[in-house]
């Protein structure tokens, strides 16, 4: 790990624990999901916990990733270690990922070390929703 990298530094702008709004628009099923919860964020680590409501049901949901630094961004990895994106210094930056037949495009909004936005167009044979979430810090 390299001290003093982008990567170093847009990570320790938000360590501590986010509120996290999102709503998903599955253009797929015609449906508007949302989720409610918090982000934890460590020096090595990015986990949420919330719930995700549908006009259907509530469900209790999760994700982590493995945060790594580099020369000039973070890495963010699966829980397997394979790499999802990265993210260097930028206020507005654009970052995608392929995962099979589906296409992840993104878009990361550095508001400020109190707030930050990401929004996410997916794309693929079973997929196509847009995501928006709102982070702020608690």
């Amino acid at each position: 790990m390299m001290k003093g990298s982008a990567g170093t530094d847009r990570l320790n702008l938000y360590l501590g624990t986010w509120e996290v709004k999102r709503r998903i628009l599955d253009r797929f099923n015609r449906s508007l999901l949302t989720f409610e919860g918090q982000a934890f964020v460590t020096p090595v680590q990015f986990e949420e916990h919330g719930d995700t409501r549908s006009d259907q049901a509530t469900l209790r949901s999760s994700r982590t990733y493995r945060l790594d630094e580099a020369v000039d961004n973070l890495v963010v990895l699966f829980p397997n270690l394979s790499e999802f994106i990265r993210i260097g210094d930028g206020a507005a930056q654009r970052v995608a990922h392929h995962c099979g037949d589906d296409l992840y495009r993104g878009r990361l909004f550095f508001r400020s070390p109190d707030s930050w936005a990401e929004m996410w167009q997916v794309r693929g044979p079973r997929k196509n929703y847009l995501s928006l979430a709102h982070y702020r810090r608690i």
